[in-house]
């Protein structure tokens, strides 16, 4: 009898405690910075008509002491004599006819994750809109962060990979695929002060 209660007591500690795991998971909030200094450096490759460019993007915000923020943002790109046009004054990311905002995650996608629990194996369905699933874990600049696959369906393509870090609110890491598999642009975190 004594040792079927102690076997019992063990069968709920650890269920209670896988649960609780679950429970617990951490939840990631996009785009969501808090009022502090912080800076983030990102390297971001695009690959157009086979043709790979490259750029520099460095965010950086400092508290004021009026409670105000100070947001800078720096673009660094190598481009050819014939780019230098009306392009340039908006940045690299103009030239590329799309934000920079996609970069790092689409603003639609950006709602599938703020309520996506991270743990390994976790998969949540938006409405048919398309489905996330976390695959495991990275490290990307001295951080780990949680490898969410993006797919249209639950079983077709990945058209987006994404290294999410709860405690960061841009991804750590984003890959970016057309539907026939090809990559549309990486962004990769390589330096982070927060």
């Amino acid at each position: 009898m004594l040792k079927s209660w102690k076997v019992f007591i063990f069968t709920a500690v650890l269920i209670l405690t896988s649960m609780s795991g679950l429970c617990l998971a951490a939840m990631w909030q996009p785009y969501q910075f808090e009022p502090k200094d912080q800076e983030y450096e990102y390297k971001i490759i695009t690959f157009e008509e086979d043709v790979e460019k490259t750029s520099l993007y460095v965010l950086k915000m400092e508290k004021k002491e009026s409670g105000q923020m100070e947001v800078s943002v720096k673009t660094t790109w190598v481009t050819s004599q014939e780019e230098l046009d009306q392009q340039i004054l908006g940045g690299w990311w103009a030239a590329g006819a799309f934000g920079v905002t996609m970069a790092f995650i689409n603003p639609m996608y950006a709602a599938f994750f703020s309520g996506l629990d991270l743990y390994q194996g976790n998969k949540m369905s938006f409405f048919g809109a398309g489905v996330v699933e976390v695959t495991g874990t990275e490290n990307v600049a001295g951080r780990t962060g949680f490898i969410c696959v993006f797919r249209n369906q639950d079983v077709g393509p990945i058209l987006g990979r994404y290294v999410v870090d709860p405690g960061v609110p841009l991804p750590l890491k984003t890959e970016v695929y057309e539907e026939d598999g090809t990559k549309q642009f990486e962004t990769e975190l390589l330096r982070i002060e927060i």
